[in-house]
């Protein structure tokens, strides 16, 4: 369980009632990780996801001859692992602390518990999850659509090459 103290400092959260923060911190566990530790592996299975409170961790992607490439860098404020974790499928990255990092962890157990005991404070916390990943993706067309040689139309009514 998660001092509230050290829970309502998440950025993620600031939506959030004490009380909520209170009921929804006894779901999640605070972990740390020093430079160079591995919060997982590409091809693990995602037991947990992250909301990482401090500090920045970077994510790779290895090639077919075994070489490691970095495609992006988190920081806290920010969810991990949560893209494995609701597919249920195997990370498609490995994440590695970049400095010293402290984070929320909930695991699959207590994420079942909270959709069983309190749907609708599962629904409010998703709903800031999905916000975060809304960007990323947003983000992400913007890039490849710079890449591919798109640009917005004023209006975003349309794309035009």
């Amino acid at each position: 369980m998660v001092e509230l103290e050290e829970f309502r400092e998440c950025t993620l959260l600031k939506g959030f009632s004490a009380n909520e923060l209170k009921e929804l911190a006894g779901y999640f566990d605070l972990v740390t990780f020093g430079k160079g530790e591995l919060l997982f592996d590409e091809y693990d299975r995602p037991e947990c996801f992250y909301l990482i409170k401090e500090g920045k961790v970077g994510l790779y992607r290895s090639d077919n001859f075994g070489r490691w490439t970095k495609v992006a860098v988190v920081y806290g404020g920010t969810p991990l692992g949560e893209c494995a974790f609701f597919l249920n499928s195997p990370h498609s990255l490995r994440a590695v602390a970049e400095s010293p990092v402290k984070a929320f962890r909930i695991g699959r157990a207590a994420f079942d518990e909270l959709k069983e005991k309190r749907p609708e404070l599962l629904v409010k916390f998703m709903e800031i999850v999905l916000s975060v990943l809304a960007e990323r993706l947003k983000t992400e067309d913007r890039k490849f659509s710079e890449l591919c040689g798109f640009f917005s139309v004023p209006g975003g009514s349309g794309w035009r090459r």
